[in-house]
């Protein structure tokens, strides 16, 4: 019980800090929107529905939970002749600790104006810009951490923060925008974005000096292709961000065979292993069968970052699914 209690304590005064770690995907190039706002309108379908789940656990307890949800879709001119056009999509995140003790969701619109290069429409150029809605909720009546936390304190001599110095909601509304080239054509795919979120979790604790919140940056490389023309494909994702001086990098490949009647529909399983640098290894599966999509990871900490007796456990499942028309005969990638 002690033990129990301590693991919950300690997360919970990790996640009050307002520069405590973003949400965050072990599979979040499954997850367009999360990556870039300039990515929506940017499938090779019509319009996509992508969704991804992950939960983290430890000692039998959930610590962390982070759902998102996202679709978005292309609208162009109705004059062929016009190439460019305009992509609009919405994501919801929910970000929940302590089986959503404390809770966090972001609501999303973006929008983004594709431009091309070339007359095969196979290079294109986006801005996105999306404005986000954000809200914290505290339970405050489950916070009963012994008797001592119940009266106000945890820890008799301890400089944490009492019950008096919460708010039980806190809300606040921000900007994002990206920039993202796309290359993509009968047998390749390359993306390179720029991205600045200014999105953030508004403040629950009552606290003059507490330090602000800046934009949190991320860049990012997605590539896929095919191996010598035998409809093998080799992907390659690599993720950098960074907000307040604290980075994460997430690097990885996948290799994925056709399986099935691939000529008919594009069906691949891919596995592949990815890094959170100083953090995790993350094995993950993935299966693409016509305009969907199906991903399994699983994180395998680091012991010198989480000690030898608290191991967390943490899972990920991703899904995404095509509607409407193909765009082009461009290659089906996992990024779809």
């Amino acid at each position: 019980m002690f033990k129990k209690g301590t693991i919950l304590l300690l997360t919970f005064c990790f996640y009050l800090n307002v520069n405590a770690q973003d949400p965050f995907l072990s599979q979040a190039h499954g997850a367009a929107q999360f990556l870039s706002p300039a990515s929506v309108g940017n499938g090779l379908y019509q319009s996509r529905a992508q969704a991804n789940y992950r939960s983290q656990i430890m000692a039998g307890n959930s610590l962390y939970r982070t759902i998102v949800v996202g679709w978005d879709g292309k609208y162009k001119s109705r004059d062929p002749e016009f190439k460019n056009f305009l992509g609009i999509g919405g994501q919801i995140i929910s970000d929940q600790v302590m089986n959503g003790i404390m809770q966090t969701n972001y609501a999303t619109i973006n929008a983004a104006y594709h431009i091309f290069f070339d007359e095969k429409k196979q290079r294109n150029f986006s801005l996105g810009m999306g404005v986000t809605f954000a809200q914290s909720n505290l339970q405050l009546d489950k916070l009963k951490f012994y008797d001592q936390f119940s009266q106000g304190v945890f820890i008799n001599n301890s400089q944490s923060i009492s019950l008096q110095n919460l708010n039980s909601s806190a809300s606040k509304i921000s900007i994002n925008t990206g920039l993202l080239y796309t290359k993509h054509n009968e047998n390749s795919f390359i993306q390179l974005s720029a991205n600045a979120f200014f999105m953030s979790k508004p403040e629950l604790t009552i606290n003059n000096y507490a330090a602000a919140s800046y934009f949190r940056s991320m860049v990012f490389f997605n590539f896929e292709k095919e191996v010598n023309d035998n409809k093998k494909t080799a992907m390659v994702h690599a993720s950098y961000s960074n907000r307040n001086n604290i980075d994460q990098l997430l690097v990885g490949a996948a290799f994925s065979l056709p399986f099935g009647s691939y000529y008919e529909y594009v069906n691949r399983i891919y596995a592949g292993l990815f890094y959170r640098v100083g953090d995790a290894v993350i094995p993950q599966i993935s299966i693409l069968m016509k305009q969907y999509r199906f991903g399994l990871s699983y994180d395998v900490y680091s012991r010198g970052m989480t000690g030898a007796d608290l191991n967390p456990n943490s899972f990920e499942i991703s899904f995404s699914s095509s509607f409407g028309q193909k765009r082009s005969n461009n290659f089906r990638t996992i990024f779809d």
